[in-house]
């Protein structure tokens, strides 16, 4: 299994405040059998005020928890967003699961032995809180025959639960929408600190269709439809494959957005090109979502992330100069006939809490190892030596 899928949740935790170690509480031995309950919770990052949760109230699954022996195992592919705790008395342990169901140890790397009936259970268990949560993942082709123009329908932010109602308005390429009242756009404001800004957020969106996996951006600009709303112009709302006015490629950092309101970033990143995956560093940076950096790289060393993590308190935004074209090395090298190499380099603008802006260059170094395998970074470069350890 790689550090990078079994092991992210205890790395980010230690930085985190151990916000994942496990809390084990003591107590007498009791005289009669303590009930136990199992807690299934899942948030779109470990920083996120919503939180989706399902108390599971059986004997049979509480005790092959408890009883079940331990193993180190093969790779499993972790839904890092997700949480396992089992309560008995006055004891806690606390878990990850993968997507067959089986638990895993935060610390000690290793696999409870668990019957398939009771892992099958957990997928399931584990699968339904996850379609309550996130959104559907649905092309833009889709979306704009369901939120239709002049249609009035909320959006939930999933970091911080909050929601409000806008009205579609106009767009083509993606719905262009206003908040409907004063209420409303205080709510929107409220979800961005307070303070207008182009960074993206991961949305649901509601519809009679359920709830659509979608990405915002906070910056009232052009035409403005619904007066005395407080809002001057109106904002943006991506979906899967929707692009800007100008441009007919999807914003990188909308459709990371709407991957991570849809909880399946994982297999968006499997099928992303070196291009992409450096881009979405950036705008894990930007996000300052320690989980969602860890997830794009996932061998990055203990030490990057945690000086990474570290750089985000200060860091106020991060972008990629758009001025300037990455550039892509020619030397695509063949390693073993087996394992190729390139390298990328954006040109990178800082921007920290109280400072001037910062100009330096990432250089991404990826890995493939196979033609059947996904991109991977190995290793990033900077002549930034303050933000890379």
């Amino acid at each position: 299994m790689k550090r990078g899928s079994r092991e992210l949740a205890a790395v980010i935790a230690m930085i985190m405040l151990s916000l994942l170690l496990n809390r084990p509480l003591h107590s007498h031995a009791a005289e009669k059998p303590v009930k136990s309950v199992i807690s299934l919770t899942v948030r779109s990052s470990l920083n996120a005020n919503s939180m989706s949760r399902l108390d599971i109230n059986s004997p049979r699954i509480s005790k092959a928890l408890l009883h079940a022996k331990k193993e180190a195992g093969a790779k499993a592919s972790l839904w890092v967003d997700m949480n396992v705790t089992i309560k008995s008395g006055s004891k806690e342990q606390q878990f990850q699961i993968d997507r067959s169901g089986n638990l895993w140890e935060v610390l000690s790397e290793k696999r409870l032995i668990l019957p398939a009936a009771v892992t099958s259970k957990l997928s399931a268990y584990a699968m339904a809180l996850r379609t309550q949560h996130f959104g559907s993942l649905i092309p833009w082709e889709q979306a704009r025959d369901i939120v239709t123009r002049k249609s009035i329908f909320s959006v939930t932010d999933l970091e911080t639960g909050l929601s409000f109602r806008v009205q579609r308005r106009a767009g083509s390429s993606h719905a262009d929408v206003q908040p409907i009242t004063k209420d409303d756009t205080a709510v929107m404001k409220q979800i961005y600190g307070d303070q207008w800004s182009w960074n993206r957020r991961a949305i649901t969106v509601h519809s009679p269709q359920g709830r659509l996996a979608a990405s915002m951006n906070g910056m009232p600009h052009g035409g403005d439809g619904i007066p005395e709303n407080g809002f001057s112009g109106h904002f943006c709302i991506h979906f899967k494959d929707s692009t800007s006015h100008k441009s007919d490629t999807p914003d990188p950092a909308h459709q990371l957005m709407i991957r991570k309101a849809s909880g399946d970033v994982r297999s968006y990143l499997d099928s992303a090109e070196p291009s992409l995956l450096a881009e979405s560093f950036v705008e894990a940076l930007n996000q300052k979502d320690p989980q969602l950096l860890a997830q794009v790289w996932e061998d990055i060393p203990d030490d990057k992330l945690s000086h990474f993590v570290r750089e985000m308190i200060t860091l106020s935004s991060i972008r990629i100069k758009r001025s300037s074209k990455s550039q892509t090395t020619d030397d695509n090298i063949p390693l073993d006939n087996v394992i190729l190499e390139t390298e990328i380099t954006l040109p990178i603008a800082i921007y920290s809490q109280g400072k001037p802006e910062r100009n330096t260059v990432y250089g991404f170094i990826f890995r493939w190892q196979s033609p059947r395998s996904p991109w991977e970074i190995e290793d990033i470069r900077t002549d930034y030596s303050s933000l890379m350890p």
